[in-house]
């Protein structure tokens, strides 16, 4: 390996290491074993504090299918991400065990790119309509005019993307 590349990979596994430092300490950063997991946890919390719900992220992540409750009706939130980095356009498996989807997309400028909200009701509807498995993918197909969440839940436009300043 050449001293540059070098230096830049150790630069990098600083960086998440002192990410890690602070976030394994932080009541809304500590709980996913993935750091862009935590990021959409995190992101996902701002909105659900926006929005008055009390979010708070479940400490041990090993529960199936959900990352936040939301205190003042014990609604089960699961948080899906996908960056400007995942060529596929997909991500996990959608587990079954919550109330409500939150799927986020982080654009290359680091922005929220799309932001969407569904119910579990209307989310395995709109899987049915369209004769899908029951526990696709998490993927960017979701935020398209006829995805999952324009169609069955909410697909929020760029302006009150903005209005939430999630990251």
């Amino acid at each position: 390996m050449n001293r540059e590349r070098k230096k830049l990979c150790l630069d990098y596994l600083k960086a998440r290491k002192a990410f890690l430092d602070v976030a394994n300490e932080d009541e809304v950063l500590h709980g996913n074993d993935n750091i862009i997991g935590r990021i959409g946890e995190a992101i996902a919390h701002s909105f659900l504090e926006q929005m008055e719900r009390r979010p708070k992220v479940i400490t041990h992540q090993s529960n199936p299918g959900y990352d936040i409750i939301c205190e003042h009706d014990n609604s089960k939130i699961s948080v899906k991400m996908i960056t400007a980095e995942n060529k596929y356009g997909h991500t996990s498996k959608i587990k079954p065990n919550w109330d409500e989807l939150i799927g986020i997309e982080l654009g290359a400028d680091l922005k929220v790119k799309n932001f969407g909200l569904i119910t579990k009701e209307a989310f395995y509807e709109e899987l049915k309509r369209r004769n899908q498995s029951s526990e696709p993918n998490f993927s960017r197909s979701m935020f398209k005019e006829n995805g999952l969440f324009a169609l069955g839940g909410i697909r929020f436009p760029k302006e009150l993307i903005e209005k939430y300043n999630l990251i």
